[in-house]
């Protein structure tokens, strides 16, 4: 019975590392593309990073999962084998989620995925300049660890039935790239960096009110003053967008329609904004009479550190028409 598995064993240790030899050659790849990565990381802008980023652990993952799929046991060489792969999948990821909370940064969106509309999505954990340290340094060590592990698996295979011989595959390939002082020495470039910088811009683009406001009589507008339609109600529809570089999670704007009596009617609305999108808040209705005036004031919370405050709030006077 043993002399017999003999061959049937050698074909099956050879077919593993002939699937084997495909996936390490592509993961070398992937782990060249993580060094190079590491490397440039100050000199690139966010959405280039996230990108990359995004593109290392989309391969990490596919060859995770190719191995797991290979392997006909999860026990000795091939379980071994499967375990690198694993572990080199989840120091991408874990690379990948320190500099995202580091950054504020988020993964983009994948091609063809339900759209999100302008709100913010998967808003990361923010992290120090010494957390995202510790975990990429943990990573690397993950990284060496699955390298020792490869090695491992190479020579079990080499002296199995079959003699297979898988080819060499590293990630971590010398120097101190992984060390924990070049790990905060690249940290603190990248928190430096200004073309990776975190700024904070929003802006109202639209507020719109109902009914909407009527011509002027003299045919000429009046700057910040709008006559409107006997009513009872007015409804206030506003457009917050986000020209900032990060994600506004939590952006409050506020609603102020003040009576000549001194009495002010108030509202809020908080909203999430990607970075780069707009989103429409739910309507904002007040109660109004007829014949009188109020000075409305539409404002966005600045979120801490937004010094430009440009088109952040819009103060205008609206006077309704008495009813006839």
């Amino acid at each position: 019975m043993g002399s017999q598995s003999g061959p049937y064993d050698a074909s099956i240790n050879r077919s593993f590392v002939a699937q084997g030899a495909v996936l390490a050659a592509g993961s070398n790849t992937t782990g060249a593309s993580l060094r190079r990565l590491m490397e440039k990381m100050p000199q690139q802008d966010r959405r280039t990073l996230e990108v990359d980023l995004d593109d290392v652990v989309a391969q990490a993952t596919a060859q995770a999962t190719r191995a797991a799929g290979i392997a006909i046991t999860q026990a000795g060489a091939q379980g071994q084998f499967v375990t690198v792969f694993a572990d080199r999948e989840k120091a991408v990821v874990d690379v990948r989620s320190a500099l995202d909370g580091l950054l504020g940064l988020h993964s983009l969106a994948v091609a063809g995925a339900p759209a999100a509309g302008g709100s913010a999505s998967a808003i990361p954990t923010l992290l120090s300049a010494t957390q995202a340290t510790d975990r990429i340094a943990a990573a690397g060590r993950l990284l060496r660890g699955a390298d020792v592990t490869y090695q491992q698996v190479r020579k079990a295979l080499a002296r199995m039935a079959g003699h297979a011989r898988l080819p060499v595959s590293k990630w971590i390939t010398g120097g101190n790239l992984w060390q924990i002082g070049s790990v905060a020495t690249q940290v603190d470039l990248v928190a430096a960096s200004t073309s990776l910088a975190v700024t904070h811009q929003l802006a109202l683009s639209v507020v719109a009110i109902t009914p909407p406001a009527l011509p002027s009589p003299a045919g000429v507008a009046t700057p910040a003053i709008s006559l409107l339609s006997p009513t009872r109600r007015v409804t206030l529809e506003v457009v917050v967008s986000n020209a900032g570089s990060v994600d506004e999670p939590h952006a409050s704007i506020k609603f102020t329609l003040a009576a000549p009596s001194g009495a002010a009617s108030t509202a809020s609305r908080t909203t999430s904004v990607a970075s780069g999108r707009s989103v429409s808040l739910a309507p904002v209705p007040f109660s109004v009479k007829p014949g009188t005036s109020y000075q409305l004031t539409v404002a966005i919370v600045a979120p801490p550190g937004q010094t430009n405050l440009a088109n952040t709030a819009v103060s205008e006077t609206i006077q309704i028409a008495p009813s006839t």
